[in-house]
């Protein structure tokens, strides 16, 4: 029985602090991951308050078939995805550079770093989200092909394929801003 498990029971068994465990172990992560596909600082939290909310609820009918986190991330980009889907669009926060001062005396590598932070995020962002997914599950979160295809649904090759035309279309958005940026 691996630690995941080991929570479910005891949460399932009534002790609140399998499931505060839970919370402790993936809410950063689970963070990360909502806010690499969303790109709104206070919805990304609110988005893990309501997964950990729907986990809560239906934590009984969680089939052993397939790992925690595997479920967990599936909850998360089916959330993220409603959530886009009511917006129909994405707006990032591309005000961080522009809300530092002037004066705030940051040494300029530091500045630079942010910048091309931002310019990765805001790349990130303009992904048809089944190729940000794919780019966000394997390259930010470091998922496997198969945990990747339990979470998106789809066939391994299919995963591979998302994958590879995100990460093409990234190449070709990072490009397209750096060559506005200079």
């Amino acid at each position: 029985m691996d630690e995941d498990d080991l929570y479910i029971e005891q949460f399932l068994g009534g002790q609140e602090k399998g499931f505060e465990a839970l919370v402790r172990k993936y809410q950063d992560r689970l963070l990360n991951t909502v806010y690499s596909l969303i790109g709104r600082d206070r919805e990304s939290e609110d988005m893990v308050q309501e997964v950990f909310l729907k986990v809560y609820h239906n934590l009984k009918t969680f089939r052993r078939s397939c790992l925690f986190s595997t479920w967990l991330y599936r909850i998360a980009v089916n959330t993220a995805y409603d959530f886009l889907r009511r917006r129909r669009h994405f707006v990032g926060d591309p005000g961080i550079l522009e809300s530092i001062p002037a004066s705030s005396g940051m040494p300029q590598e530091v500045l630079v770093a942010r910048e091309r932070e931002l310019m990765v995020r805001k790349a990130i962002a303009g992904l048809p989200f089944k190729y940000r997914t794919a780019v966000v599950l394997k390259d930010i979160e470091g998922l496997s092909y198969l945990e990747m295809s339990r979470i998106m649904r789809c066939s391994i090759g299919t995963v591979e394929s998302r994958l590879y035309r995100g990460r093409q279309c990234l190449k070709e958005k990072l490009l397209e801003l750096m060559g506005d940026a200079i």
